[in-house]
């Protein structure tokens, strides 16, 4: 039984995973439609047939490349472990010492008006802090975390606390911020001590972080500023070694949360890619960990870094996921997404992408001709899919880098329009997840394969090649 089980993420918050089959059935019927009329616009002649490759090498070459995708050494042991850590702290019974219920009552009125006020005398402040240690640190207590309306009610309300604090400070907006960033302050102090205490625990923990906004986003306006120490906090989490990856799964989902609904600086962008970085180089973490990172690498906005060598950000990470053979097929699937939908800049030549997701689609049919039928099949059609086209008219119709697919970041590109029919053939039978692959639909992508391969597969002088 896997450790974690993944949800997509929304701005609102998460929708279950039985609701990507909707989404399949609207793009099962767009693919065909759209992205097939696209490629006739984009070749009128069709791909050229390379005479450079026999038929026998054609037919090989995916299945070396599968070979070759195999991955190296056993992760039983290691993910077993990871599911073992994560029984053991669910099992911790250690209640943190905190005020108890009728001390908490007695002093709810006064922290109530102290929240939306502001506070500043030692008195005002132990209040606010009696009543957070009262009503945060109840999740320590196995009693109650066992319910998880309780963990939900104590969620919300923290949430809505922190929503209505400093609501009615005296002075500007500048003094009510201050007053609401004292009170996060605060926050942070009690939601600490979860981090090291039972599953639920510190699963609130993250949950509370990311909600932690010490600016409120205005309607229609700026972006809401997450407390600094948050978001610290949480990278320091996402790369702690005792953290088991169920934990470092909820710390990813908060993170994208916060790229999407947050305004993040770049220097704090970098330290994130960095984090993810860290977390995705990791052997043998379970693949649903691996494309929560990734959703979260899709949230970043800047394209290369400003500070030090001028590396590429999200761009880097996906073609370092795509490059790694170890990796399960469907987590490479869903980098090339990020080739196709992730930030970028002009100075990247995203050409050979087109190559190698090729190459990477070719392994997948092989792959899917191994285990047709099986659930991730359909997400990873959708994912090779979206690496050349656009999910919506907006996509389609700006202009680099604001477009979204290598179709329409590199409209004029030989090799994209070559490859993208062969993107199509295995795109669609992926999302239906019926059949298999015949040794005639395959060859002409093989034998194009081997003998388009560019003679440079540099992407970005600041990056590691693609690997061929």
């Amino acid at each position: 039984m896997p450790v974690v089980a993944r949800s997509i993420q929304i701005l609102s918050g998460t929708y279950p995973a039985s609701t990507f089959s909707t989404t399949l059935a609207f793009l099962s019927v767009w693919v065909f439609a759209s992205f097939a009329g696209a490629q006739d616009a984009a070749t009128p002649e069709g791909p050229a047939t390379p005479a450079a490759a026999t038929p026998q090498e054609s037919a090989t070459a995916p299945q070396q490349a599968a070979s070759a995708a195999a991955p190296i050494g056993d992760c039983v042991t290691e993910i077993l472990a990871q599911q073992k850590l994560t029984r053991t702290i669910r099992e911790i019974r250690n209640p943190l010492p905190h005020p108890l219920k009728a001390e908490a009552d007695k002093i709810k009125k006064s922290y109530s008006q102290l929240l939306r006020a502001g506070f500043s005398s030692k008195d005002d402040t132990r209040k606010i802090q009696d009543y957070l240690g009262w009503l945060i640190l109840q999740a320590t207590d196995p009693e109650f975390s066992q319910s998880p309306k309780n963990m939900q009610n104590l969620l919300d309300n923290i949430r809505d606390d922190i929503s209505n604090s400093a609501t009615n400070a005296t002075g500007d907006q500048s003094r009510k911020d201050a007053e609401r960033k004292k009170y996060c302050i605060e926050v942070m102090k009690v939601t600490k001590q979860l981090l090291d205490n039972n599953l639920d625990s510190r699963l609130l923990a993250v949950r509370i972080m990311q909600a932690l906004h010490e600016v409120k986003a205005i309607q229609n306006g700026a972006k809401a500023q997450l407390h600094a120490d948050a978001l610290i906090t949480l990278l320091a989490t996402l790369n702690d070694p005792k953290q088991p990856d169920s934990v470092k799964t909820t710390v990813g989902s908060a993170i994208r949360n916060v790229l999407m609904n947050c305004d993040v600086v770049e220097q704090d962008q970098f330290r994130i890619c960095d984090a993810l970085s860290k977390e995705l180089s990791r052997p043998c973490t379970e693949a649903g960990f691996q494309m929560v990172l990734l959703d979260t690498v899709y949230e970043i906005s800047k394209p290369r870094r400003t500070v030090g060598a001028p590396q590429p950000t999200a761009q880097r990470l996906f073609a370092d996921v795509i490059n790694d053979e170890t990796k399960p097929i469907e987590v490479r699937c869903h980098a090339a997404r990020g080739i196709g939908q992730g930030v970028y800049d002009l100075q990247m030549n995203m050409e050979p992408f087109a190559w190698k997701i090729t190459k990477l689609a070719g392994e997948a049919a092989l792959a899917f001709n191994k285990d047709p039928g099986n659930s991730k099949w359909p997400e990873c059609g959708i994912d090779l899919l979206l690496a050349f086209r656009h999910s919506n008219q907006a996509g389609a119709t700006a202009q680099p880098p604001a477009a979204k697919g290598l179709m329409n970041r590199l409209p004029k590109s030989m090799l994209v329009a070559e490859s993208a029919p062969f993107i199509l053939t295995v795109t669609i039978r992926l999302i239906d997840n019926k059949g298999k692959f015949t040794v005639e639909e395959l060859t002409p992508m093989a034998q194009w394969i081997n003998a388009r391969q560019p003679a440079n597969l540099t992407w970005d002088s600041n990056a590691a090649p693609v690997k061929p």
